[in-house]
Order: structure tokens, then sequence, then C-alpha cells
């Protein structure tokens, strides 16, 4: 039988840093009084190098299990009009792309284009009319 291993604040500060901000358990101020830590203590140690690098390997863990499912989902709503889900997703995969380099063996990604639905007829099964500009 396995035994269970305690978590620490920096364990849970780790954790707390991977997931979206909308998605956090209350404030910062909260999480140090429960751990009876301070703030100035919380932000420096949720800047080092080390700490960070776990928080984005957990978070891009989370985005490679749970994108699929996502994705297909927002498939069905994008195609009922409903594109507040699909902004609420991209600007999370965003936030991400922030604190990661985005470049390929050095070379930065030149962009893409994605299409953005006029009308539920035209939205996945007919030639685009409407594009947005590429990323770059």
């Amino acid at each position: 039988m396995a035994e269970e291993v305690e978590k620490n604040w920096i364990d849970e500060m780790i954790e707390r840093e991977s997931i979206p901000q909308t998605a956090r358990q209350g404030t910062v101020a909260d999480f140090c009084a429960i751990w009876g830590v301070s703030e100035r203590t919380y932000y420096y140690q949720s800047r080092k190098p080390e700490y960070q690098k776990e928080s984005l390997r957990i978070a891009l863990a989370l985005v490679k299990k749970r994108t699929p499912e996502i994705l297909e989902r927002l498939a069905q709503k994008a195609e009922g009009g409903d594109m507040k889900a699909t902004d609420m997703f991209l600007n999370y995969v965003l936030e991400l792309s922030q604190k990661i380099d985005l470049t390929s063996k050095g070379e930065k990604i030149a962009g893409f284009n994605y299409i953005m639905p006029d009308d539920k007829d035209n939205c996945y099964n007919k030639t685009p009319t409407k594009t947005t500009p590429s990323l770059e």
C-alpha cells in the first residue's frame, strides 16, 4: 500500500499557479493566510525558475489531457453560435503562450489563420467567407 505524501505550501502554490487565474480558489492573500506565509514570500517563491518550470509542466499536462474533449465541446457550441466558451479557452491558451517560448528550433512561428464562422450553415461544412489575420 502506497503511503500518502503530505503536501507543503510550495507544492500547493505550484499547483495553484498551474491553473488559469479565473479557476483559482480565493486570492493570494487567502492562500497565504491558510498556509501561514506572507504574500511577499509567496510571490518570491512563485517566481523562482524551478517552480515556474514545474507549474508550466503541470499546466501543459492538463492542456494536453483536456484539449480533445474541450475542442469537441467548443466545436459543438460554435456550431450553435456560442462563441463565449471558445473565447475563454483561447484566452487560457494565450495566457499559457505568454509563459512559453513559441518558437521552433529557434525559428519564430510565422503565424496561422483561423476561420470565424459567419453563420450556422457555413461553420464547418463550406468554404469560409471570413478569416482572421495571422497571429505573429
